[in-house]
């Protein structure tokens, strides 16, 4: 199997994301990373029926993102410990899982919010620290490598929402019905059978072409302190510090097979790794 770095995990069962590339068109709501099967699910708005049931709310629009575009709704009023945002996605041989995201408000919208998780047929459980208050910009809302428990998860689909945690609102009254929230730049990360922080899904950087023959590009939209690269017995064949944003590496006399690609970002001790092919 191969791993396009663009949306694909090279494991059986795959990770998914959006970042809302386009607001326009019947798949402008579903995961644009992925597979083909996790492409086929959307984000939802939706309420509690019970405790392992759940119903699609209003219909979701677009707003400007943090980048791009931003998945957008009214509708928040009377929402505490009802109202959520929710993705769903598979994972098998996974484990560490991490989240971000970034989310906003209007004045009259929703500020509090709390992220919780759980297995196909099970019910919701908190994560720890996952309380997120929401300003009127995409700055205070922002979730940032939040470990989440998941664990047991086979092949069963896993659920994540962002549930209301109180009816108070961004400007400190009570939410509005008309206040809209919105959510962007979902991300998440696991640590996969090679013990490594793999990237599940990401648009902070990219390799390409992620099938080659020693020669790459590298690109990032963020400042990196060090990339490397490793073959799979951990031998290092790649090391440079602070790479520029678009960066062409070579490995000469690399063999054929699989290789990892490990990424730190700087002003973080975090570690992430994905993989590629050198064929």
């Amino acid at each position: 199997m191969m791993l396009l770095l663009t949306g694909s995990v090279f494991a059986q069962d795959t990770i998914t994301g959006w970042t809302f590339p386009v607001n326009t068109g019947g798949d402008s709501l579903n995961a644009n990373l992925g597979t083909t099967q996790n492409k086929t699910y959307d984000l939802r708005f939706q309420w509690v029926l019970t405790a392992t049931t759940d119903s699609t709310l209003n219909t979701i629009t677009f707003a400007n993102g943090a980048s791009t575009y931003a998945a957008s709704a009214p509708g928040w009023d009377n929402g505490m410990d009802v109202k959520f945002w929710s993705a769903k996605f598979k994972a098998a041989n996974y484990s560490d899982f991490k989240v971000y995201s970034k989310q906003k408000s209007d004045p009259t919208g929703p500020r509090d919010f709390k992220l919780q998780w759980r297995l196909s047929s099970t019910t919701y459980a908190d994560v720890t620290g996952g309380t997120v208050t929401l300003g009127n910009d995409w700055t205070t809302g922002v979730v940032n490598a939040l470990p989440v428990p998941i664990t047991g998860q086979g092949t069963s689909s896993i659920y994540i929402r962002w549930i209301m945690a109180s009816n108070t609102s961004v400007n400190g009254g009570t939410v509005e019905s008309a206040g809209a929230s919105m959510i962007d730049d979902i991300l998440i990360t696991a640590v996969g059978a090679t013990g490594q922080n793999e990237i599940l899904y990401t648009n902070r950087f990219r390799v390409f072409p992620s099938l080659n023959h020693g020669t790459f590009n590298f690109t990032s939209t963020e400042p990196v302190e060090k990339i490397s690269v490793c073959d799979m017995s951990g031998r290092t064949v790649f090391n440079t510090q602070n790479p520029s944003g678009t960066q062409q590496v070579a490995l000469p006399g690399a063999k054929p097979g699989m290789y990892l690609l490990k990424v730190r970002f700087q002003g973080s001790n975090e570690e992430l790794s994905t993989r590629f092919v050198v064929e």
